[in-house]
């Protein structure tokens, strides 16, 4: 009995050598491993921490126009990927027409509402519809009711951002303006002045609420061919999406340093 214990031991033994001389000969490094300290011994993963990110809004949020789907959080997850060797799980809530009523409305569903507050990074789309409502595809203005929908936005923009901000672990939380899809008409003096107008109301909502951070852009794609970078009138393509993609990208990257 004891002797068969010993064989036991003996053969354990060397089945932890030939483990140890097998993990030298492929010389895995150390950068791409967590390490787990147990006491005894220590546990060796091969993937970092998942980092997961919220995409929230209207047809921008959900990629519309994007023959792959991917839209602009698309392009955000391949650049984190690359640069940070680590996986980025996106859950893209994009709802196309959304407005900041509907998307108010959504986070009143318990399960969203929970999966966008538990991630590490949150992305707004909003305002693009609520905007729209007072136009006449950006030509004529009601300035009445261009008023009115900038109060209701702003108001629904500041509750939003209530409910998603977790006050006992905060996260950024990142706001994208609009922008003009008129990019022929990019020095159009009353649409680009309306639009600069309601993107200022964001970046307002956007100060009075910690960790929140607004990305511009209005200004990608001025000049730009509007076939090379768009799919229809408003929406970009997958050459579109990248430009905003790596403006978001750049942003996030900027402030975690």
């Amino acid at each position: 009995m004891k002797k068969g214990l010993v064989v036991i031991l003996v053969s354990v033994c060397i089945l932890l050598l030939g483990i140890f001389a097998w993990s030298k000969t492929l010389n895995i490094p150390s950068a791409f491993a967590t390490v787990i300290d147990i006491g005894w011994s220590k546990i060796t993963s091969m993937n970092e921490k998942d980092v997961e990110a919220a995409a929230l809004g209207d047809s921008l949020a959900y990629g519309l126009g994007d023959e792959e789907d991917h839209g602009y959080i698309g392009d955000v997850k391949q650049r984190y990927e690359s640069s940070a060797k680590t996986t980025m799980v996106v859950k893209d809530y994009g709802v196309p027409n959304a407005t900041s009523t509907d998307l108010l409305q959504k986070l009143n569903n318990e399960q969203i509402r929970s999966s966008a507050i538990s991630s590490d990074i949150i992305f707004i789309n909003i305002g693009t519809n609520d905007f729209l409502k007072s136009t006449n595809h950006m030509t004529k203005f009601n300035e009445k009711e261009l008023k009115v929908n900038q109060k209701i936005y702003m108001k629904n923009l500041n509750e939003i951002l209530k409910i998603l901000q977790d006050q006992k672990n905060p996260k950024t939380i990142y706001i994208l303006g609009i922008y003009n899809p008129k990019v022929k008409w990019a020095d159009m003096g009353k649409v680009n002045q309306t639009i600069n107008s309601w993107n200022q109301s964001t970046i307002r909502v956007t100060k009075s609420h910690k960790n929140t951070a607004y990305i511009r852009t209005d200004d990608l794609f001025i000049h730009k061919d509007k076939q090379k970078y768009f799919s229809d009138k408003l929406h970009p393509n997958k050459k579109g999406y990248a430009l905003i993609g790596k403006r978001v990208f750049n942003t996030v990257n900027q402030k975690s340093k």
